[in-house]
Order: C-alpha cells, then structure tokens, then sequence
C-alpha cells in the first residue's frame, strides 16, 4: 500500500544513516540503480548525496554536491510512457526547487541551505522544516502540483524537456530506432563561453543510451557525471554552481533524444 512517510519516521531513518552517504558517480541503471559495470577511461568527481527521493510515479530525484568541483547536482530519472521529470524551473534555486518538490513532513539537508547566494533571502518555508545533518531519504511521495505539475505527466521518446535550449536531437518517428545520432559534444564555449549550469536530459528509445557531464578547470575537462540510462528510461540533470567552461557527451546511438543548454 502506497504511503508517506511521517516527519517521524524519516527522522528515525535519519539517524542510522551515516552523514552525507556519497553514491559513487560510475554509471548505473537509472531504473533501478543496479550496476551497470564501471567505465575506468576516465575519473569522476565524487557525489555526495544530500537527499533520495522516490514518488507514487516512480520519479527518483537525487540532491547532491560535488566533491571535488563543490558544484552542486539535481539528478531526474524515470520512465518512458509512465512519468515525466518534477523539476522544470531551472531559474530556481536547488533549495527551492527542493523545497517545492518535497512536503513539509520530509526534513531539509542542512547542506542545501548554503547554496543559494549570499544576500538571498530564505524562503518562508524553511521555518517550517527540520533541518538534516545526514543524507534525506523519502520514498513513496505524493507527485507534487506546484507549478502546474500534473501526476498524469509522461514523457514519449519525442518530447523534449527544455525549451529554450541550445540543442535538441530527435530520434526517428514512428520508429525511434530508425535514426542514428552519432557521438556529440556540446561546449559551452559554443554558446558564449564560462556559464553557471549544465542542464541535459537523455532519453532512450533505442537500446542504449550514456550520459557524461564534464566541467573545466585549469585547463582540464573533468567529469562529475557518468550514467547508463536504461532502454526506455529517461534522465534529467543539472549540475553547476559557478562560471566555469563545461561539456556533455553523448555516445552515438540510434533512437535517443538529445537536449540540453547552458545557462548563467
């Protein structure tokens, strides 16, 4: 039976969980997050995860902050057909959008609360909310309806998910598998160099599908994403917090969508 947990309860998960349980970056199956094998061509940064939220829709929503870069991550997975990402305002903070996305029973990671600006004024509703020092974990939330978000919400493998944006690929219609998208890189350097945010979203309709964000610094690329998204899955990510030259990488394959910008 469906249910959410009381702010009681997830206290009580709260405090057997070690603080801030980090998810080790190498890629994973995003519909059940098993392993998929480990890519060892390149590092990753470190996640730390902050909070892991499951919704009635079967949305996963992972919080996170970088180890190694301090950029902070949202990630969004789900399925096609079945659900659509929660998160859409990409101009809000990570705390607001955790804010929206979470009712006032789940407590907030202290963490987050040092991420919006200095000078940014906190949001009301954070008086009322508990404050967690340890990784969130919620499952079983109710889809919330801020923002027009509707629990009937689904994603085909022709949608996109942002729009502005600085690139969209479509796979073939009506059969997905009939395009090929060859490998692509997407710099930010193309669309006006240093910026805040990476925003991609990676949909597969086609069998295979990996998804890899990378940020620069001193002169080096380094990556702070790298996943595996399921056949017939979708993924959602924004990783970022200041200006900094950036790139997503897509292996080439056939039947996937492709769309992303860069923002700030």
């Amino acid at each position: 039976m469906a249910r959410v947990l009381s702010g009681r309860a997830l206290l009580a998960v709260l405090v057997v969980l070690p603080p801030l349980t980090a998810w080790n970056a190498a890629p994973v199956s995003a519909a059940g997050g098993s392993s998929s094998g480990v890519y060892d061509d390149e590092p990753v940064d470190r996640e730390i995860e902050l909070a892991r939220l499951g919704y009635q829709n079967g949305v996963r929503v992972v919080f996170s902050r970088d180890e190694e870069s301090g950029d902070w991550g949202l990630r969004q997975d789900g399925e096609m057909g079945r659900n659509a990402p929660l998160a859409y305002d990409e101009k809000q903070s990570m705390l607001a959008t955790y804010l929206t996305l979470t009712p006032r029973s789940v407590p907030v990671p202290r963490a987050l609360l040092s991420e919006p600006p200095a000078g940014t004024p906190t949001p009301p509703e954070l008086a009322y909310r508990t404050i967690a020092t340890s990784l969130v974990v919620a499952d079983d939330l109710a889809v919330p309806t801020a923002g027009g978000m509707s629990t009937a919400a689904v994603m085909t493998c022709w949608d996109l998910y942002w729009n502005s944006y600085n690139w969209a690929e479509l796979p073939g219609y009506p059969n997905p598998g009939s395009v090929w998208h060859p490998a692509k890189t997407y710099y930010s350097s193309s669309y006006g160099g240093m910026k805040m945010y990476s925003y991609s979203y990676l949909a597969n309709c086609g069998g295979y599908a990996r998804h890899r964000i990378y940020y620069k610094s001193f002169g080096d690329y380094y990556k702070h994403h790298d996943y595996e998204v399921a056949s017939f899955h979708w993924q959602a990510v924004k990783k970022g917090s200041v200006h900094r030259y950036r790139k997503v990488v897509y292996d080439g394959a056939a039947g996937d969508t492709r769309n992303g910008k860069y923002t700030g």
